[in-house]
């Protein structure tokens, strides 16, 4: 829907994008209003919208336009993972697992369902819920998900060392680009070091000794069917 929408379309809905992932959340909010004015109804709109309002804590907001994007693309994968991250983002962890779960009917998304379920059972305390799940996921996996989920199990235990190898080697494998997602995940817990804010790369000195307090409960960016999160860069 949104590449039948327009050059100017894209171009709006992209630097709405582009602002989210540098968080300024007023200019993306302005070029979301943009790319609503030029094509309306666009559910990667109510998409990126629905991310905005849920980075600054109105989860009423983000929550309704969420559902307005999958009700205007019924049966979206992104759409319906956005509710779940949401309830996620609201740290209601078992209700956010159970959700996701039910997430496994769409295919071609295993390894990202997975990844967190493990991560939001894990935050509830519930290991003996997520080790099943981490034991059968999928290895050698197509995606960074089966490293960042053992990663997660390993920081969540306040195991660092296993935590950073996980780290380490789904970089190494994927990347930095198709970890983004799943590696600020780890930031916002405080397991790991942020990104620089300059050029995205990753400091030398990455991985604390001791795990630290949460910076964000944002667990990850929001998703849209354009690309892997509202930002240019899913995933996760």
């Amino acid at each position: 829907m949104a590449k039948e929408a327009g050059e100017a379309y894209l171009r709006a809905l992209q630097a709405a994008g582009e602002a989210y992932a540098q968080r300024d959340f007023t200019k993306a909010l302005e070029k979301t209003d943009l790319a609503d004015q030029i094509h309306p109804g666009i559910p990667d709109t109510w998409g990126m919208r629905g991310a905005i309002y849920a980075e600054e804590h109105d989860y009423g907001k983000a929550q309704e336009a969420f559902e307005k994007a999958a009700k205007a693309n019924p049966g979206d994968f992104w759409s319906a993972y956005n509710l779940a991250q949401l309830i996620f983002m609201e740290k209601q962890y078992k209700e956010a697992a159970s959700a996701f779960d039910k997430l496994m009917v769409y295919r071609g998304h295993e390894d990202l369902v997975e990844y967190k379920i493990v991560f939001a059972d894990v935050l509830a305390g519930d290991d003996a819920a997520a080790k099943p799940v981490l034991d059968s996921m999928k290895f050698p996996c197509d995606t960074p998900a089966y490293y960042f989920a053992h990663a997660v199990w390993g920081f969540a235990h306040k195991d660092v060392k296993d935590g950073s190898y996980y780290t380490r080697a789904g970089l190494k494998v994927f990347g930095l680009e198709k970890c983004v997602p799943f590696y600020d995940a780890l930031v916002g817990m405080g397991w790991v070091a942020a990104r620089d804010p300059k050029d995205g790369s990753i400091p030398e000195q990455t991985f604390p000794d001791q795990p630290s307090t949460p910076d964000s409960d944002t667990g990850e960016p929001f998703s849209n069917s354009l690309q892997a999160t509202p930002a240019p860069a899913g995933g996760m």
